[in-house]
């Protein structure tokens, strides 16, 4: 993969990450994952996002609203618990940026996955 040189990322920005190697119930193919945390200047933590309305209701999942302002083109489900570090140059496409509540409901969420 070739080395990435965002400058500029920032938790809550939207993405699209390509995950080929998926095994399980994680999440595959090209979708748009949320910047959780910048863990280091080389890699973030993020989360994928997914369409599916099977989501709704379940523990340390976020629902957003697409904007002009996120990317999103449909209602998205964050996937807190299936975020995983990941080097910048897995990061393809920045789709946009979530709005300052979205990102406080993901931290307040994200809080409560990581120390559950």
């Amino acid at each position: 993969m070739q080395k990435t040189t965002h400058k500029k990322i920032q938790k809550g920005d939207v993405w699209l990450i390509e995950n080929t190697n998926a095994i399980g119930h994680i999440q595959n193919g090209i979708r748009p994952h949320v910047v959780v945390t910048q863990v280091t200047g080389e890699t973030v933590t993020v989360a994928p996002c997914s369409s599916s309305k099977k989501k709704v209701g379940q523990k340390y999942v976020i629902e957003i609203f697409p904007t002009e302002t996120n990317g999103l083109t449909t209602i998205s489900f964050v996937l807190l618990a299936q975020s995983f570090a990941a080097d910048i140059s897995f990061l393809q496409n920045k789709l946009g940026h979530l709005d300052e509540n979205e990102i406080a409901r993901i931290q307040l969420e994200y809080v409560k996955y990581v120390t559950d």
